[in-house]
Formats: C-alpha cells, sequence, structure tokens
C-alpha cells in the first residue's frame, strides 16, 4: 500500500476522482432531497450537461447508484429513480455488518506486523481529521482506514459490495448534520480495533465491527426520519 495520506493528498485524491465521484454525488443527493423524485427519469445526456461532464462519468454514475438501491436501469429506455426506503438502509447495513465483521475477523487472524503498523498510521490520519473535525477529511481517512482492512485478504468482490453503501450513507447523515459525539465514537471504536488486532483477538474484532457498523445505521435512520415526506422516500 502507498503511503497514509495527508489532508492535502486526500484533497487531491478527490481531484483524481473527479467527474464519476462528483457526479455520483450530486445525483445521490438530489434523490436523497427529493429534487428528484421517485419514478423520475434520469437521462445521460441531460444530466451531463447539467453537471458539465461527457456522458461516460454519468453512465458510471448511474450504474453506482443503481447498486445502492437507488436507481433503477431500464433496457433502451435509461435509469430512473427508485424509493429510499428503510427496507434499503437496513438490507444494505445488514450486508456491510456480515461482510465487514467476515473480513475484519480475517484481518485479526492474519494480518502482518508490517500491514498492522500501516493501519495505525492510517488511524493517525483519521485522528488528525477528527480533531479538525473536517467531515470530508474524516470520510476520506475513515473509507481508507475500512477499506485496508476490507481488501487485506484480497476478496476484492466483498469490499467492493460493501463500499457501495458508504456514499448511501453519508449522503444521508450529511443531509441532518452529524456531531462531534459521532466523530469521537468512530475514531474510539478505531483504536478498539486496532488494540484487538495488536492482541490477535479476532472475536473481539468481530463484536466492535458489530457494534460499530449498528451504530452508524443508528444515525443514519435518525437522519432518514428526520427527511422531508416526499415522492423520493417511503
Amino acid at each position: 500500500m502507498s503511503a497514509p495520506m495527508t489532508k492535502r493528498a486526500s484533497a487531491s485524491e478527490g481531484k483524481v476522482e473527479t467527474n464519476y465521484q462528483r457526479v455520483t454525488n450530486l445525483i445521490r443527493n438530489e434523490i436523497i432531497s427529493g429534487s428528484i423524485p421517485l419514478g423520475g427519469r434520469l437521462t445521460m445526456t441531460t444530466l451531463a450537461l447539467r453537471y458539465g461532464v461527457s456522458v461516460q462519468p454519468v453512465r458510471e454514475a448511474l450504474q453506482q447508484l443503481e447498486g445502492e438501491g437507488l436507481v433503477e436501469m431500464i433496457p433502451n429506455a435509461g435509469a430512473r429513480v427508485r424509493a429510499l426506503d428503510r427496507n434499503l438502509l437496513t438490507h444494505a447495513h445488514e450486508i456491510g455488518e456480515a461482510l465487514e465483521t467476515f473480513l475484519t475477523r480475517q484481518f485479526a487472524e492474519e494480518a502482518s506486523l508490517s500491514s498492522l503498523r500501516q493501519l495505525e498510521a492510517l488511524q493517525v490520519e483519521h485522528d488528525e481529521a477528527t480533531a479538525a473535525m473536517d467531515w470530508a477529511w474524516i470520510d476520506a481517512a475513515n473509507h481508507a482506514f475500512h477499506r485496508f482492512i476490507n481488501t487485506h485478504g484480497g476478496n476484492l468482490e466483498a469490499a467492493g459490495l460493501i463500499s457501495r453503501y458508504y456514499g448511501l450513507s453519508e449522503s444521508l447523515m450529511n443531509s441532518q448534520g452529524r456531531d462531534t459525539a459521532f466523530a469521537q465514537r468512530v475514531r474510539t471504536e478505531h483504536h478498539a480495533l486496532l488494540d484487538a488486532f495488536r492482541r490477535r483477538d479476532p472475536e473481539a474484532a468481530a463484536r466492535i465491527n458489530t457494534a460499530h457498523v449498528r451504530g452508524t445505521l443508528t444515525v443514519v435512520m435518525a437522519a432518514f426520519d428526520a427527511m422531508p415526506k416526499t415522492e423520493g422516500r417511503r
């Protein structure tokens, strides 16, 4: 793995992701806010013009959002918005919990001292982001921490499935705001995971990860319930 990112590096990485990630976030936020209603058509050429990009990043963004359950791709007819509901959010986090707990347990059993040191360095980045209360930086550092764990064993299919729902959860929480207590809880649980990894205790790591995912789901659900009732949710 490359050297842990810095705040400046994470900002540049956001530019490298450029159009695909930017367009994904823009469309996702419009769906969550209800600006694009349930059943609303998503025409690639129209979206490309709106966001000032080519059709390709729009196509990739819609595929990502289809994986998150927000968009339905219709053969020969483009795409449309699906409803955002409690079942989708619950099921997505249940999948994430099961897969991440498995991968966290595997990391505790198999990670080398070198891998553990790299993960510790990534957590230093997360600690600094949390101290600054910079949510973009916190989220980027959080992704890096968990992705390192989730990809360590080489199961990229599982890691990819988990990552599909990160943006959805973040967009929902950002729509209502997150507080310092949330950020500190995540930081504390990351350090608890590191302690379990140092002890090579897969059972403890699995328990901590389960609580970690469920704690985030509670905040996501609260954000969902606080959203105005629109055609885009149920």
